[in-house]
Formats: structure tokens, C-alpha cells, sequence
């Protein structure tokens, strides 16, 4: 125990013999030590890498191929193809009938009070002074009659669609009836073209209902051009 207190004393005299004196010894000598031991290690470690470095490296030698002597290279130029002559089609002859060396000249008829008439480009010929215009008629043109008007019943007709109108909700209100006529034009296509009112029911509403409900919702089927009369009856019950 006089060995282990004289050496933490500072005394170097005195050695350690024991190990359990050297167990004894404060953490202060223990940790210098320890970190002279690990600066060692380190020194030492760069030691083996500065060996590790200074040995040579191996030169690898590849060897080189030889250069040949060059081989001159002479070009020919690619030979000229002649011009394409274009096509050249021979004069077409011209008709037997068509006349060549006499030209046909027209005769000019003026319309003017006096004789003397200025042309603004020469002409050819005798002219011929006329004391009037005159011009021909247009052709009246034609015009195809309607079919005659038939009457139409819509509960009765085969194909197609014809809906009823509907009435009114102020003419109901007010009590409005009356029969309405429409006249109808259906192309032979079955395309409604017209749809006028022939004979009014006594009340715009209801004439409006009948023109509305032809135009919006009906279709006729194909066949003849037909002009149909179609009575359309507001009635209440």
C-alpha cells in the first residue's frame, strides 16, 4: 500500500510491482496512457501507408502497330448521261371541214340614228343600220300547279305522324272553342314546304295552337305532292 500511495504521490522513485497497485492508480494516469497509445497507433498507420506508396507502380507496354505506306486512291469522275430531248408531238391536222384560207366574216347590224357609227375596234364587212332594237322574248316561265286542296283527317291517315295540339291553358280558362283550317303543302318527299291558316276559328290563341303543333310535330310519309285542308276543332266538355 506505501508503493501505491508514493507512486500517485508524484514520487518516481518508487515503482509499481504490484498489480493490484497498478488497479489502484487514479483515471488520470490511466487515460494519458491510453490516448499516448492510441497517437502511436496513428503514427504508425501512416508509417505503413508512406511504405505502401513508395513502392512502383508496373509500367504496362503495349506495342504499337506499324504504319503502312499509304496507297494513293484515284477518282473517275462518273460519265455525262446525254439531255433527255423533250417529247415533241406533231402539229395535230385540222378538221376536213374547217375552213383554211377564207376567213368567215360576220355581219354587224347597229342600232343608232344616224349612219355614221364610230366602232371602237375595226370591223370586217358590210354593217347593217338598224332604225330599232329589238330583242326576243324570254320564255314564260313555268310554273307548276298545286295539287288540288283535299281534306285531311289525321285519326284516319296511314303512316306518319300527327299528334293533337294542345289546348291552351287560357283558353280553357276563358272557354275559348272554334274549328281552325290549315292549309298544308307536303312535297313528294314528305317534307312539310307550307303552312298557312286557311280559315280562322275566331280566337289567335287557338289558331296559334293549330299552326304550332303542324309545324313542330307533324311528319308525312312519302308519295305524291298533296295540298291538304286540315279542320282542327277546339271543343270543351
Amino acid at each position: 500500500m506505501s508503493a501505491a500511495r508514493g507512486s500517485a504521490g508524484g514520487d518516481s522513485r518508487h515503482l509499481l510491482a504490484s498489480d493490484l497497485a497498478r488497479l489502484c492508480l487514479p483515471a488520470a494516469y490511466k487515460d494519458s496512457n491510453r490516448n499516448l497509445a492510441w497517437a502511436n497507433s496513428i503514427c504508425f498507420l501512416f508509417l505503413l501507408i508512406g511504405l505502401i506508396g513508395l513502392k512502383n507502380q508496373r509500367v504496362v507496354q503495349t506495342s504499337l502497330t506499324p504504319v503502312s505506306e499509304p496507297v494513293p486512291v484515284v477518282f473517275t469522275p462518273p460519265e455525262e448521261q446525254p439531255a433527255a430531248q423533250p417529247d415533241v408531238k406533231p402539229d395535230e391536222p385540222q378538221p376536213q371541214d374547217a375552213p383554211v384560207e377564207t376567213p368567215q366574216v360576220a355581219q354587224v347590224v347597229a342600232v343608232a340614228d344616224s349612219p355614221a357609227v364610230a366602232f371602237a375596234v375595226p370591223v370586217q364587212g358590210a354593217v347593217t343600220i338598224a332604225s330599232e332594237a329589238r330583242y326576243a322574248t324570254p320564255p314564260a316561265p313555268v310554273v307548276q300547279a298545286a295539287p288540288k286542296a283535299t281534306k285531311f283527317d289525321p285519326n284516319t291517315a296511314g303512316g306518319g305522324g300527327f299528334p293533337p295540339p294542345q289546348y291552351p291553358s287560357l283558353a280553357v280558362r276563358n272557354r275559348y272553342q272554334g274549328t281552325a283550317t290549315i292549309q298544308i303543302l307536303v312535297e313528294p318527299s314528305g317534307e312539310i314546304t307550307s303552312v298557312k291558316l286557311f280559315k280562322t276559328s275566331g280566337f289567335p290563341l287557338l289558331d296559334e295552337a293549330a299552326l304550332r303543333v303542324v309545324k313542330e310535330k307533324w311528319r308525312f310519309p312519302q308519295g305524291e305532292a298533296r295540298n291538304l285542308l286540315w279542320d282542327c276543332t277546339f271543343e270543351l266538355k
